[in-house]
Formats: C-alpha cells, sequence, structure tokens
C-alpha cells in the first residue's frame, strides 16, 4: 500500500529547510523557454525526433551535443512528469501507482491510457496497456530495474539481422557508455553479500544513475537464501551478459537522493546544461511523416495540443538530414501506418495512400507476462504503509536520508532458471520442443521477490490487506513468449489510439510454461517457510487453487504483462518479408527515415529491456555522428 508524500512536503521544508529531498528535485537551470519550441511557428532542424521517451532523448542528446554542429528538434506529447505526476513518479516506492491492468489506471497527464483488446487468454478482459506520454516517456513510468540480455541472446539478435556488431561484446560499449555506475554499499547487506562483476560499467559512463537503492529490502534478502536453496546459485549481477541464477539487481534510480532516473533527468537535463543545440516541443503529438516525390522523409506534420475545447495548433518541423521516430513500440508502427508505411492493404480502408508496403508493421508484438502468489511474511514489507506511524517515519527517512521504504521498489533480488524438473516433464513434446529453439543462455522463467500484495493486479496504487499483516509475493514472468500480437489502425490520424491485440497466452507453450512456473513459485514459498519467513499458509490464491485446470483458471483471470512491449518494426535481413528496419534502424523502401525505440528489437531478449533502449540508442547515435 502506497500513501502520498504530498502532505508531508510543506512539512518537511518547515523542518529540514530548503535542502529537503523532494524539495530541490534538480537544478533545472537552462529548462527556459529558449530550450522549447514555439507552437504554430514551423521550424527546420537537422534531425527531427518524435518521441521524447527513454531512446528519443538518449539519440537526441548524442547527436545535439555541443561541437556536433547540429540541430535537433523533439516531438513530445506529454510534459514533465516532476510537475505532472509528482512524487508518484520521482519516489522509487510509488512507482506502481496507476500501473494496474484496470482501463481505469491511468494518470492522463502522463499515460495515453491505451487499453487493449478483449484476450482470449486472459478471460477476455481488456487490459490498460501503461505507457509514458512524458519527457523520459516509459523510462518515467517503469519499475527502473537495469538488466542487460545473455551473450547468446545478442549472438542470435546479430544473426537474425545479419550484422555482427549486435553481439553482446560488441554492444557491451554502448550498454557501458549510457550509465553512471554507483556499487553497492556491502555494510548494508550484513552476512548477505552483493557481489558484482566489476568490468560491466565504464567509470566515464553517461548521465543514466543506475545503482542500488540505499534501503537493503529485507525480503528479497530472505528470498535469496531460498533461491540459491533450490538450484539459482547467486552470480555477479545481471549485467555482463548472464541472467541464468540469481542476483540483486540494478535500477535506475540516483543514490545520492533516491530519485528516479530517466531519459530526462539525466540525458535531457545533461544536454541541455552543457549548451547542446536541442529544442523540445512538449504537448506536442506528431501527426504524420511527409515524403517527397522520392520518398525521403522530409520532416513532420505536428500539432500542439489545447485542452477542454482548445483547438490544436498545427505546424511543420523540416528535417535536413533525417526523421528517427522514437515514439514507442505501440506508436511508432501506428505513425508509420497514418504516414502510408506498413501493411498497405490493411489501411487503405482508411484513405491513407501507400508509401512502402512493409507487412511487418505492427506485428511481431512481445511481452513478457507475470502473475504470482501472496504469502505473509515475517518481514517488513509495503504492507507497512497501511500504518500511519509507520509512514511518516518513512517519509522522514526519505527526506533525510535519501533512505528507508520509499527508496526502493518493492524487489530487489530475482532469480532465471529454465524451467526444473518436476515441472519439466509435465511439459507437451510441442513446448519442450518450441523451447527448444531458445538459445542455451536464455531462461524461460524469472522470479521475482515482491515485497507486497499484487491480488489480481487490477490496480497497483492501494492493494495490501490493512490487518497488521506483512505480505509479500513471489511472481512468476514468462521471459521466452511465444504468443504474438498486432498494432493496427482504429482511424487515419494519431488522434485515434491503435488497435492493441498482444494476444497473450494464446498459443499452447506460454500457458504450459505459466502453468509449472507458477508451481515453481510456490516451491519457492515452501523454502521460506522452511526458514521461518513465511507463513506456510498460501494466502492468495488459496489452497483451493491445485489442479493445473484451477492454475489455468487463476493465471488467466490475473496475470498482466510486465509492459515490455517490443517488436513492432522489427530490424531483419531486407530478405525477410516482415523486416521493417535494416541493422542501421532505417526504414526499408524509404530514406531519411529510421525508428529507434523497442519496437526496432527483432525479437524480446530476456531481462528487462529498458538497458537495450538505451544501448541501441546509443549505438545509431554513433552510427550516425561516424559517418559524418
Amino acid at each position: 500500500m502506497r500513501l502520498s508524500l504530498v502532505g508531508f512536503v510543506a512539512t518537511a521544508y518547515a523542518q529540514f529547510g530548503p535542502q529537503a529531498n523532494l524539495d530541490s528535485y534538480e537544478k533545472l537551470g537552462p529548462l527556459l523557454g529558449s530550450s522549447f519550441g514555439v507552437p504554430g511557428a514551423d521550424a527546420t532542424f537537422d534531425y527531427v525526433v518524435v518521441g521524447g521517451g527513454t531512446a528519443g532523448l538518449t539519440i537526441a542528446s548524442r547527436l545535439s551535443q555541443r561541437g556536433s554542429n547540429q540541430s535537433v528538434a523533439v516531438v513530445e506529447a506529454g510534459g514533465f512528469y516532476e510537475v505532472d505526476n509528482g512524487n508518484l513518479s520521482v519516489v522509487p516506492g510509488y512507482c506502481t501507482y496507476f500501473t494496474g491492468w484496470s482501463p481505469d489506471n491511468y494518470q492522463p497527464l502522463v499515460d495515453w491510457g491505451i487499453t487493449t483488446e478483449p484476450q482470449p487468454g486472459t478471460s477476455n478482459r481488456a487490459h490498460h496497456y501503461p505507457r509514458g506520454k512524458t519527457l523520459g516517456g516509459s523510462s518515467a513510468r517503469n519499475y527502473m530495474l537495469y538488466q542487460r540480455p545473455t551473450s547468446d541472446s545478442m549472438q542470435k539478435w546479430a544473426d537474425e539481422v545479419g550484422d555482427q556488431s549486435y553481439t553482446f561484446a560488441n554492444m557491451l560499449p554502448f550498454f557501458k557508455k549510457s550509465g553512471h555506475y554507483t556499487p553497492p554499499d556491502q555494510a548494508a547487506y550484513a552476512d548477505m553479500s552483493n557481489t558484482q562483476a566489476t568490468d560491466a560499467f565504464s567509470p566515464s559512463g553517461g548521465p543514466l544513475q543506475i545503482s542500488f537503492s540505499n534501503e537493503v529490502d529485507q525480503f528479497g534478502t530472505y528470498a535469496r537464501k531460498a533461491f540459491v536453496g533450490l538450484g539459482m546459485d547467486q552470480i555477479d549481477g545481471f549485467n555482463s551478459g548472464k541472467l541464468l541464477g540469481s542476483a540483486y539487481a540494478t535500477s535506475t534510480i540516483d543514490p545520492k537522493n533516491a530519485h528516479r532516473s530517466s531519459s530526462e533527468s539525466s540525458f535531457l537535463q545533461a544536454a541541455l546544461n552543457d549548451g547542446a543545440d536541442l529544442m523540445v516541443y512538449k504537448n506536442t503529438l506528431g501527426q504524420k511523416i511527409l515524403f517527397d516525390s522520392n520518398n525521403v522523409a522530409t520532416g513532420v506534420e505536428v500539432s500542439t495540443g489545447g485542452t477542454f475545447g482548445t483547438r490544436p495548433v498545427n505546424f511543420t518541423l523540416t528535417a535536413r538530414k533525417e526523421v528517427i521516430l522514437s515514439a514507442g513500440a505501440l506508436q511508432s508502427p501506428q505513425l508509420l501506418m497514418v504516414s502510408g508505411v506498413g501493411p498497405c492493404d490493411e489501411f487503405s480502408e482508411f484513405g491513407i495512400p501507400c508509401i512502402s508496403n512493409l507487412p511487418g508493421v505492427g506485428k511481431n508484438m512481445q511481452d513478457h507476462v507475470m502473475f504470482g502468489s501472496s504469502h505473509r511474511v515475517n518481514a517488513q514489507t509495503a504492507s507497512a504503509f497501511s500504518n500511519q506511524t509507520l509512514v511518516e517515519q518513512f517519509t522522514q527517512q526519505y527526506l533525510q536520508n535519501a533512505s528507508g521504504p520509499l527508496s526502493i521498489f518493492s524487489s530487489s533480488y530475482y532469480g532465471w532458471e529454465k524451467l526444473p524438473e518436476p515441472y519439466r516433464s509435465q511439459l507437451s513434446n510441442q513446448s519442450i520442443q518450441a523451447l527448444a529453439a531458445v538459445p542455451n543462455d536464455w531462461p524461460e522463467i524469472e522470479l521475482l521477490t515482491v515485497a507486497a500484495y499484487l491480488g489480481d493486479g487490477s490496480s497497483r496504487n492501494t492493494v495490501d490487506p490493512a490487518d497488521g499483516y506483512n505480505y509479500g509475493t513471489i511472481a512468476t514472468a514468462l521471459v521466452a513468449p511465444q504468443s504474438r500480437g498486432t498494432i493496427s489502425l482504429a482511424g487515419p490520424d494519431m488522434n485515434i489510439l491503435p488497435v492493441v491485440d498482444p494476444q497473450w497466452l494464446v498459443d499452447p507453450t506460454d500457458m504450459e510454461l505459466a502453468i509449472q512456473g507458477f508451481k515453481r513459485g510456490r516451491e519457492v514459498w515452501e523454502k521460506l517457510a522452511e526458514l521461518g519467513v513465511a507463513d506456510p499458509v498460501e494466502h492468495y490464491p488459496g489452497t483451493n487453487v491445485t489442479t493445473d485446470e484451477q492454475i489455468r483458471e487463476f493465471i488467466s483471470r490475473t496475470s498482466t504483462t510486465v509492459y515490455h512491449v517490443s517488436g513492432t518494426c522489427k530490424m531483419g535481413r531486407q530478405e525477410d518479408p516482415m523486416a521493417v528496419l535494416d541493422s542501421d534502424a532505417r526504414v526499408y523502401g524509404v530514406q531519411g527515415l529510421r525508428v529507434v525505440d523497442a519496437s526496432s528489437f527483432p525479437f524480446l531478449p530476456p531481462g528487462h529491456p529498458q538497458s537495450v533502449v538505451y544501448a541501441l540508442a546509443e549505438k545509431i547515435a554513433d552510427e550516425i555522428l561516424s559517418a559524418q
């Protein structure tokens, strides 16, 4: 359960002075009127980047850096999350707010409010799909976990796109380039060491803060013993090309103040502080990519939105060199299609002329699906936020020392594995064959220790029972999903949200793996009960859910996405009929247009993908700059 800090901010200022943690979020310096475009005024830049999210602000900042002699415009539909969502975005302990699956569980100032089609694999539920509509994009909305893919998964990427620059070893410099790493304070872990590979980061890394929370999650620390006891040996972190095993995970949290580190608070602010030639058009929507008679992208039609009946202002941003789409895995394909690039037979009904017929636009949609069970535990968890006295204590810890439960996301320790026996033998031959195509170092399931009660996942605002007990959840996520979904148009322009049909759990292999993965999560609880950490009686879903069919029904009714949607403008070889981009992220069939975000992935690699989005943006920016 999470409660707002707003009531404490004024008190904190009076008690702790102007240096109170939340009172001085950032020194915004040059974030003044000169950094922002004028609505309604046509303008010309070297590059126009559509989408001021994780990839967009990274690539825009690199291309416009001082000395590059290049001007860049960023078009972003939202504003500043620090203003529009305040503590609920900045404070790690509140990051789950407005991320439930209920279609009403969204915050319109920072989220698009996208709802999926009813999903046959999830009891025909229509799901809210949280997506960042703010500077920082989904790096301002995610749960801040930073993990890199496996070596074999990146080799598969390189092989599929025909470009060995995508191997893990060759991508490592770009992973390192984005982030400034702060190692863990080993003294905080008592007898539980937090070993991390020392060569995974560079001292000269970029502005993104990557660290460990200033507070060690008690439940995660206990879960470490259970994971190791069940065969998931502790490894040296998740950033060196290996995931199989268990470890404490890094997060995009600034350790000096325990604030979220996003592409906006890191890349954008660093670029503007350093004099980058960068112009931000906030509250502005990219409406259409413009092409000349030779199918060269020349700019973008945009509109700065009015609200409550105020008419929007329409104008054109012209690109001398390139247009770069970084609108995310749901809306980059949408913008391509409304501009005439994609499966022409599908959008011809809207009167959109065909510029480049690419059947793969909006296809190949992939995401990780999660579900879990909850017990009462003998460790402090988010359930403590139902106690007002403790909330006041947690708030003072956060404001004074950037520590305490508000300084962390509720998960800190993670396990990854191929589904072990006796569960694996319960899979059908068809599922075993499908999973055999996954590289050897690619996990099939992720086990997450969540220091909170998740319930049915419809809301993640205030769900812990207020009964005086602490609750924890062992969640299982599918990280080798076989199901594929689609993005399509509901209308001819960007003002109409796309049709999102993920098809989660429709492939039989996914549901079979989910059922057995759920049982594996229960085995973790058995170990935790042996260790005296957990009540042996399951609180949710309860002991009446025992058969495979009952587990299937429970998963179908409560599973949610992990919000890792990817692959909808996939990179691939030119002979691949479903490829949209070449290995330099250039759109096939046109010139002067790239797509750089999670939609560019040829597939969703294992792990939490924000690290890959940052690295991809760094790589493409480096290629553009090197070619000049």
